[in-house]
């Protein structure tokens, strides 16, 4: 047991934020996370020319810092990883909320299997309270079963993986979260939940319609996954 403790101690994480223009749910983001157990680095990353304040300094003894980066999702959570330093990089959106025992399941998870990519159960927190549970029912399913999550699932990796994939595709305008599940495969890293869930918004579908968004969510990524499919396929028959 002490062993463990002493392991736990010193797994550094940091946890990154895209930001996007306008978006302000990242501050009740951070109140979360200022719950959450041990020393943890926090980078916002917003578009260049889209700053956040810089100085925003500690919450309850978490360092957060925030950096520009070039427009787009990609970019901003590599441009994150790369000047985090941490042992293990967590990707939050800015619109996800945590559960008091969001850090002790990851921990708990690391520690079975310290090596692959970690994902969290999805829940919708808003929005029609049925047709959202079918939303997340599905992409759990889809996530258990064909081991393909989505950014807002909580990615966290460690930092050599992460490196060792090339970290987020930065020429996609949409899918660089599925992309990266794909090339985590393509690499051998195994993808695995967490066994928490992680609460996101339903906006979107709100704001454009429940088929719509369904539907097109659907289209893009069974599009992006069939090349992706297929380059796994050959590499694990090389």
């Amino acid at each position: 047991m002490a062993g463990r403790a002493q392991t736990v101690a010193m797994r550094r994480f940091s946890i990154i934020i895209p930001v996007a223009p306008d978006e302000d749910q990242w501050q009740t983001l951070l109140d979360d996370i200022a719950g959450l157990p041990g020393p943890l680095e926090v980078i916002l990353v917003s578009s260049a020319g889209d700053g956040l304040d810089e100085s925003i300094g500690l919450i309850h003894g978490k360092r957060i810092r925030s950096l520009q980066a070039t427009p787009g999702r990609g970019p901003q959570m590599n441009a994150g990883a790369w000047s985090s330093s941490g042992d293990y990089l967590w990707f939050l959106h800015a619109d996800s909320r945590l559960t008091p025992g969001s850090m002790e399941a990851l921990q708990q998870a690391i520690d079975r299997e310290p090596g692959e990519l970690f994902y969290f159960d999805l829940a919708f927190r808003d929005g029609s309270p049925w047709l959202m549970s079918l939303s997340s029912l599905g992409a759990n399913l889809r996530s258990r079963w064909l081991k393909v999550p989505f950014g807002d699932q909580g990615f966290c990796i460690a930092r050599e993986r992460f490196h060792s994939i090339g970290g987020f595709p930065e020429d996609l305008p949409h899918g660089e979260d599925h992309v990266f599940v794909w090339r985590a495969r393509q690499e051998g890293i195994d993808v695995r939940p967490v066994g928490e869930v992680i609460h996101t918004s339903a906006r979107k579908y709100v704001r454009h319609g429940w088929l719509r968004t369904t539907l097109n969510h659907q289209s893009i990524w069974l599009r992006q996954a069939w090349p992706e499919w297929k380059r796994l396929r050959r590499r694990r028959a090389g």
